[in-house]
């Protein structure tokens, strides 16, 4: 499938009520909006189908999980959190500003979220608000995890950068 494709069918999907989105600001002094269990339960859904492809690597996975969910549960920025039509979290994109960049920080996602297309939606939905802002010249996909991942971003016309810092 080729990436317009895709990104067409995670459009549908939005407009057909498989999932919707709803922004979230984390703010200083108040509990992350996307401290619950619920939200707990997408990133270890989404470390374990990523990293557990054995039952042995199981519980690296699950630790994996806890310590990427304490991050981002304690990170400035905005968060995109999907939900299915029942009103389940199957996913949250976690977004942060510096200077004229918006990036992507972390991206986590259940089975359904995976099997519909909602990542390639934060991606496309992060890059049309970037272009509506004056104020933002850069998006920014985080990062990557795997080879496998960077040569996905590139398919989408991203630059893989090991050391983004120095950018």
């Amino acid at each position: 499938r080729g990436a317009r494709r895709t990104l067409k069918k995670a459009e549908e999907a939005e407009h057909s009520g498989v999932f919707s989105v709803q922004e979230q600001d984390i703010r200083g002094g108040f509990p992350a909006p996307h401290s619950s269990l619920a939200h707990f339960r997408c990133v270890v859904a989404h470390e374990v189908r990523l990293l557990a492809g054995t039952p042995d690597m199981f519980f690296d996975a699950l630790a994996q999980a806890v310590s990427r969910y304490m991050g981002t549960t304690r990170m400035t920025g905005q968060v995109r959190e999907y939900r299915n039509a029942e009103g389940k979290v199957i996913a949250f994109a976690h977004e942060v500003r510096k200077g004229r960049t918006i990036r992507g920080q972390w991206f986590y996602a259940d089975d359904d979220a995976a099997k519909n297309y909602v990542w390639f939606h934060s991606v496309l939905d992060l890059v049309r608000r970037a272009v509506a802002d004056p104020d933002v010249d850069t998006v920014d996909l985080g990062p990557s995890g795997s080879d496998a991942f960077s040569e996905l971003k590139q398919r989408y016309g991203f630059v893989s950068v090991d050391d983004w810092p120095a950018l």
